[in-house]
Formats: structure tokens, sequence, C-alpha cells
């Protein structure tokens, strides 16, 4: 794996954790579902990276 990827798996788990930590104060229960679901979309992009 490279460093640009390296980086870039960072730069998802770090908008990931962003995401989470918003969508824990949301109170309306779909929009926390969505936060969520980008948050590990984020996460299985940065997986993939990692395998670069």
């Amino acid at each position: 794996m490279d460093a640009f990827s390296r980086e870039k798996a960072a730069e998802y788990r770090q908008q990931a954790v962003k995401i989470r930590s918003f969508a824990e104060q949301v109170s309306l229960l779909e929009a926390k579902l969505h936060l969520f679901e980008a948050a590990q979309h984020l996460e299985e992009l940065a997986v993939d990276e990692d395998r670069r």
C-alpha cells in the first residue's frame, strides 16, 4: 500500500468519525440512519484503500 492510499484511508476514517459524532446529536431517526450509513460507506472506502 502506498502513502497516498494510507492518507486517503485515514481521511475516510476521520470523516466517518465526524459523521458518527454528528449523528449521535441528531434527533430524527431517519437522518441518523442516513448519517450512520454514510459513515459505514467511508469505512468501506478506507478498507479498500488499505488493500491497495
